[in-house]
């Protein structure tokens, strides 16, 4: 591959690289709310929302404070308190404290009365992957302090240290298509690392072949992402423009035990800017009892099965949610040891 290759600029060269995704992944999705979904929002403290204002700016923060946060109004309408001015299509992740999987919630905004009133076009619940990867709900690891070469907005005071204990983001993209979504990324120690005051790499690693933020930059190469660092209550604003790549040189120094990504976006930074967050301090999500007990938070491999079913007239429900759970963990396992993490849990 030359140097005038190294970039995926197509669908089909995404697929070439990735794959697709297994059609029971895609059959996960529904249209609306269903009781389970609800449950979800009804635990949730917090959750990563992507969106643009009137001006079509990229931004994602972290919205919420408390379980409950969300008024549900219908299956198809939700709403928020938010300090944000939102318009067209928009995007939530929402986390429950020490689970791995996260429900993703996508539709349209809009702002009325100081609330964010999302539309509801999309639901599913996410793979634990990128909470395991980034160790979210474990104890916070000290980072190595970072050093930033030139000058630019990740050279701000502050940022770089940041970026380098900062193990999760909520990235959002968007399509041509008025479309919009909201990822959980999540890497060993730190999910986006710096090459210089302007740019930064994030690794794109194995996981379900579902590949809505690289597709979505083919068609818009806009995206922001919201960085979150265990035990810090403060959150970092990111918005820029990304490419994906494919070259060595990028991956390799992204390698864990010897395994590179198998692509990356490398993110030409516009802005960074490092804020106090209250939805992060009033969730207190890095309190151990804020983190929702297994015997009675909702159960995200029977909700992923409840929405796979109402696409499959109900074949899987021939399969145990505890068989699924039991695989889906054994899954989990053996893909981050192919990553080359090392797995405890």
């Amino acid at each position: 591959m030359t140097c005038e290759n190294k970039r995926l600029t197509t669908v089909e060269e995404i697929e070439g690289v990735v794959g697709r995704p297994a059609s029971m992944i895609m059959l996960k999705e529904v249209g609306a709310l269903d009781e389970g979904s609800v449950a979800v929002l009804a635990r949730s403290p917090i959750a990563g929302f992507g969106h643009r204002d009137a001006a079509g700016t990229s931004r994602t923060t972290f919205v919420g404070g408390g379980p409950g946060f969300v008024r549900v109004h219908s299956a198809r309408r939700i709403s928020f308190s938010a300090n944000e001015s939102a318009h067209g299509p928009a995007s939530l992740v929402f986390l429950l404290p020490g689970v791995g999987e996260t429900l993703r919630v996508n539709g349209s905004a809009s702002t009325r009365r100081g609330r964010v009133v999302l539309d509801v076009e999309q639901v599913y619940v996410h793979c634990a992957q990128a909470v395991l990867r980034s160790g979210l709900w474990k104890p916070p690891v000290d980072p190595t302090p970072a050093e930033v070469t030139g000058t630019g907005p990740l050279a701000q005071p502050g940022v770089a240290n940041f970026l380098a204990g900062a193990p999760f983001l909520a990235l959002s993209t968007w399509d041509s298509s008025r479309g919009s979504d909201t990822s959980p990324r999540g890497d060993k120690q730190t999910a986006a690392r710096i090459l210089d005051g302007r740019t930064l790499v994030i690794p794109d690693r194995k996981g379900n072949k579902r590949t809505d933020t690289l597709r979505n930059l083919v068609e818009d190469d806009r995206l922001s992402f919201a960085a979150l660092v265990p035990g810090r209550t403060d959150v970092l604003h990111v918005r820029g423009r990304a490419t994906i790549t494919v070259d060595p040189a990028l991956l390799e120094p992204l390698s864990l035990r010897g395994t590179p990504p198998h692509a990356a976006l490398v993110v030409d930074v516009e802005a960074a800017e490092l804020t106090e967050s209250d939805a992060v301090a009033e969730a207190r999500l890095w309190t151990p009892a804020a983190h929702v007990d297994r015997d009675e938070a909702p159960d995200m491999m029977a909700l992923g099965k409840a929405h796979l079913a109402a696409n499959t007239a109900g074949v899987v429900n021939l399969v145990p949610v505890t068989w699924l759970r039991r695989l889906m963990n054994l899954s989990y396992r053996w893909g981050l040891r192919k990553e080359g993490y090392d797995v405890d849990h």
